[in-house]
């Protein structure tokens, strides 16, 4: 039954669809992990076309640098954590929608797996690896559809698992990608508008499954460049797949929490690869404390008379955005693919003092990496900085650039 006034706001999708799917979408409930730019794209279609209720997921807090894309906001929110401020401006756009809020981000806990048992269908707007395989397990496990949308640069895609008996994400993708693992926009950038169709792509995608419009009798993968959508079609569910497959090894939230470990995926979305992943990187293992440091450790370490050097591993792009006075840029992939040269460079820089080596990226993840490979390389007195310049900003430098 449509409410009082419904048949009023609803009336250009009642000519569609029809009283009988109206009916199912406000009788539905959506789970939407993230309110970042995806989300901002997908919630306000959502909660427009009236589906009952939906709750909103997120932990991180609004930023000025998210403003270009995630229009659900304003400059007074910066601060302000994202689902909270999502789920107020939701309700000033209807009413009849019971909107609600989960300040954090989801996590290998009870908590996540009781909200998606609540929720009929689930939309991962995280754009989080880590968060997608948690996702697509908990789904899986509970019986419970999952439809993910991931954007970077002019490009995104968009993805429906666990459909029926369509394969889940585990079948594609039974280990991160060391490409997919690794993106992330907040350093290669993304163009506001990407996101924004992506995200209501994605919305389309969850009220075809809520109301059964059109035909969704089979799972398809859709590339977004920019400029066209390209539909693939997806394999059948794989026999072996760990997760759905006949024989699964991964039967419970604590063996998908051990395998994410495992691949040191983290479900925190301010943890992710600092690089865009288009070359390969060893396993993220972790130093010995001695080969630590602080940004304040970095400063004191300038403000002495030992020699140090510093490496930033960022790429190009990012050095010339900004650098800390007498780095020298060493990026990341020229270390992988040219460890001779790397070693050459590195010494030609320590000339013959044996200076401390301080490792930095912009969040301290790569220069881990970087870090580890030096010391194979036979560096001894070498040390990643910890959080990187992001650290560096907040602990030693209040007017560093950030971007």
């Amino acid at each position: 039954m449509i409410p009082q006034g419904g048949s009023s706001r609803y009336s250009r999708q009642l000519l569609i669809h029809g009283a009988a799917s109206q009916a199912k979408l406000q009788s539905s409930s959506v789970l939407v992990v993230g309110a970042g730019a995806l989300g901002c794209g997908c919630l306000p279609y959502l909660v427009g076309a009236g589906v009952g209720q939906i709750t909103v997921c997120d932990g991180d807090v609004v930023e000025l640098s998210n403003l270009h894309r995630q229009v659900l906001f304003c400059e007074l929110d910066i601060g302000r954590n994202k689902a909270e401020v999502a789920a107020e401006r939701l309700r000033l756009l209807n009413s009849d929608v019971l909107i609600s809020a989960v300040a954090q981000h989801c996590g290998f806990r009870e908590r996540t797996v009781m909200l998606v048992e609540s929720h009929d269908i689930v939309a991962d707007c995280s754009d989080n690896v880590g968060t997608r395989y948690l996702l697509n397990d908990v789904c899986f496990l509970g019986g419970k559809t999952l439809v993910v949308a991931a954007a970077l640069g002019t490009e995104g895609s968009l993805a429906r698992w666990n459909y029926e008996d369509g394969p889940c994400f585990r079948c594609v993708s039974p280990t991160p990608s060391h490409h997919e693992s690794r993106r992330k926009c907040t350093d290669h950038g993304v163009l506001g508008p990407i996101p924004g169709a992506l995200g209501a792509l994605q919305a389309l995608d969850v009220l075809r499954c809520l109301a059964d419009m059109g035909d969704n009798g089979s799972s398809v993968l859709r590339i977004f460049d920019g400029l066209s959508l390209r539909p693939f079609g997806l394999p059948q569910r794989r026999r072996n797949c760990a997760l759905c497959g006949d024989n699964p090894s991964l039967i419970s939230l604590a063996d998908s929490e051990r395998w994410a470990r495992n691949q040191g995926l983290s479900v925190d979305s301010n943890y992710q690869m600092c690089h865009f992943g288009a070359f390969p990187v060893p396993p993220l293992a972790p130093l010995p404390r001695h080969n630590e440091a602080t940004a304040l450790d970095l400063k004191a370490a300038l403000q002495s008379s030992r020699p140090c050097v510093i490496l930033d591993v960022r790429d190009s792009i990012q050095f010339t955005i900004c650098k800390l006075p007498g780095a020298l840029s060493l990026p990341l992939r020229g270390i992988l693919e040219q460890p001779v040269v790397t070693t050459t460079k590195v010494r030609d820089a320590s000339s013959s003092h044996n200076p401390d080596l301080f490792v930095l990226c912009r969040r301290g993840i790569d220069s881990r990496f970087a870090t580890q490979i030096l010391i194979k390389l036979g560096f001894r007195n070498v040390r990643n900085v910890t959080g990187g310049l992001d650290a560096w900003r907040r602990e030693a430098d209040p007017t560093f650039p950030v971007y």
